[in-house]
């Protein structure tokens, strides 16, 4: 809950043109079916991925009063983990595999069987576990069409925005170097733009564009 504590760490957003007049009631519905649900264990997941509500991230039931405060569009991603640490693990694969040993009456067990075990030593333990909760906050201003989430990890930045494709239908566009620059000029502009940038200046992400045209020419 970055932004409601004050933390001012996050990336911006440049949103495209909403086509629908009903535009409230699409993202009402994007938000309540990309919402997040439970980590299922038995499909082999430890990860679940969704939205939830801005000011409290375990709620998951969207209302229009909850989303939208006008001219602002509140919401957050939460991205919930399911971690067993390496030493709990260790220990209780030691204790199923003695177990095992001893209603066998074997002195050791085949790599095989011992992985198998593993894995369902990690799965009962992941069952038990509580998730590791990440919220990201958005806040979309629909006067300014700019929107702020309290993020800069460029993996859950890269989560939001095809999840606000998805399920909001919204195009974003982000406001740093690239996207800026992306949004104003054409391709020979843009290579020029970037080698007139100083080499300790260029981001990765700068780098990246500059080989992809140089590749196209």
């Amino acid at each position: 809950m970055a932004l409601t504590r004050g933390i001012v760490s996050y990336t911006p957003y440049r949103v495209g043109a909403v086509p629908d007049p009903d535009w409230k009631g699409v993202v009402l519905d994007g938000l309540i079916r990309g919402r997040v649900s439970a980590i299922d264990v038995n499909l082999g997941r430890d990860k679940a991925t969704g939205f939830a509500v801005f000011w409290d991230p375990l709620d998951t039931d969207f209302t229009a009063e909850k989303v939208f405060a006008d001219p602002l569009v509140l919401f957050c991603l939460r991205v919930d983990r399911l971690v067993v640490p390496p030493s709990t693990l260790r220990l209780h694969v030691r204790q199923r595999v003695a177990e095992v040993l001893a209603a066998t009456r074997r002195h050791k067990l085949p790599r095989e069987e011992r992985e198998e075990i593993e894995e369902q030593v990690r799965a009962d333990l992941l069952r038990r576990a509580l998730p590791a909760i990440t919220a990201c906050e958005a806040v979309w201003d629909t006067r300014s069409n700019r929107l702020r989430l309290s993020t800069t990890s460029q993996a859950l930045n890269e989560e939001f925005t095809v999840r606000a494709r998805e399920f909001l239908g919204l195009e974003l566009q982000p406001l740093n170097l690239v996207g800026v620059l992306e949004s104003r000029l054409d391709d020979e502009e843009l290579d020029q733009a970037y080698h007139l940038l100083p080499s300790s200046f260029v981001p990765a992400v700068v780098a990246d564009r500059v080989t992809r045209l140089e590749d196209r020419t």
